[in-house]
């Protein structure tokens, strides 16, 4: 199993480069894979280098030994994309959750839809398979409360931290109640797309 960083690449920088770091440092430690400080300032110094004005997408990985690697591709432009409900088992171990890990059977869909958008069995909405959701009532953005049950984005972290969005639950009656009266907005967030919309298939 690897943990990894998925990163925007542009005009020689990664954005939110910190909470990358914080993020997957402190899944290095809750599975016991060593983690050098300056491995991972040198890998990403030589990254920064390479494509100074490009956009790309950074996959950064760690293994149980503390080796880094990274891949890197283009970055597309896709802003909109098309979600359908799906549940996610109770049984599924927290750590790979809560996580950014290689182990993902439990974001795996038939892509009849772009995106799978997960609720738990006690039907809260969670996030999607590739990125937190953003919900705008009334003007206000909403995301879920965190409860070690969903994966923590770098994107959503930052826009907390900004006060550019706020902290609400919602179950899936009422979400689907309100998306079919066209009462709600529904994006994804992430740190490659930033923000983007999203159209649920119910």
């Amino acid at each position: 199993m690897i943990l990894f960083e998925t990163m925007q690449l542009g005009e020689g920088q990664i954005k939110r480069l910190a909470y990358h770091k914080a993020r997957i440092k402190q899944s290095s430690k809750q599975f016991a894979y060593p983690f050098n400080d300056k491995l991972w300032d040198d890998t990403i110094t030589s990254i920064e280098k390479q494509y100074p004005t490009q956009m790309k997408r950074i996959k950064l990985t760690l293994d149980e030994s503390g080796k880094m690697d990274y891949q890197i591709f283009p970055l597309t432009t896709k802003n909109h994309f098309t979600a359908k409900l799906q549940c996610v088992s109770q049984h599924v171990p927290k750590a790979y959750v809560i996580n950014k890990t290689s182990q993902r059977e439990h974001l795996r869909h038939n892509h009849e839809t772009d995106l799978i958008l997960l609720y738990n069995e006690e039907g809260k909405i969670l996030e999607f398979d590739i990125g937190n959701i953003v919900i705008k009532e009334d003007d206000q953005w909403y995301t879920p409360f965190y409860n070690d049950d969903f994966l923590r984005g770098t994107m959503r972290q930052y826009l907390l931290e900004q006060e550019k969005v706020k902290v609400k639950d919602y179950d899936i009656a009422s979400f689907k109640y309100k998306v079919q009266h066209d009462l709600i907005e529904v994006m994804l967030i992430n740190s490659l797309r930033e923000v983007a919309d999203v159209e649920i298939y119910l």
